[in-house]
């Protein structure tokens, strides 16, 4: 074999490498765990009006839209979070409906909920507070 031809080998297997490595390795990274639920306690659920004070006459920028957005609020161990639930429609699941037991998953801004179809529905955190230490032993 010529020099030619082995540097022509030697770069086709190492393009053929590569292709494979960002076929391969991104799928691996981006692979999702499990998500693990807890049990947690619906304490309200609340429509959303957003704050239209800033958008003033003078100016051409529309409204903003009108969704149908909640405010659900709900208590896990000694923490409530408030996650907004936004839908297209003005339609709100059963599964938030105050003082129903769901399982809720929590990600860095996100709550994800169990339906009652076993789908899931994805809240983003707007809020969170601790619970008064009282109330806290109390509901444990």
């Amino acid at each position: 074999m010529r020099t030619s031809e082995v540097i022509l080998n030697a770069t086709c297997n190492l393009l053929i490498w590569f292709l494979l490595a960002g076929i391969v390795v991104p799928s691996v990274l981006t692979a999702e765990t499990p998500r693990t639920f807890q049990q947690a306690v619906v304490v309200s659920a609340e429509k959303h009006e957003p704050d239209t004070s800033h958008y003033n006459k003078l100016t051409d920028a529309p409204t903003p839209v009108a969704e149908y957005d909640y405010d659900i609020s709900i208590r896990l161990n000694c923490s409530v979070y408030v996650g907004r639930y936004k839908s297209a429609f003005e339609y709100l699941p059963s599964v938030f409906a105050a003082n129903q037991t769901i399982a809720v998953s929590l990600e860095k801004h996100v709550m994800v909920v169990k339906g009652s179809d076993n789908g899931e529905i994805k809240l983003v955190i707007i809020q969170r507070h601790a619970v008064s230490e009282n109330s806290c032993r109390a509901g444990r």
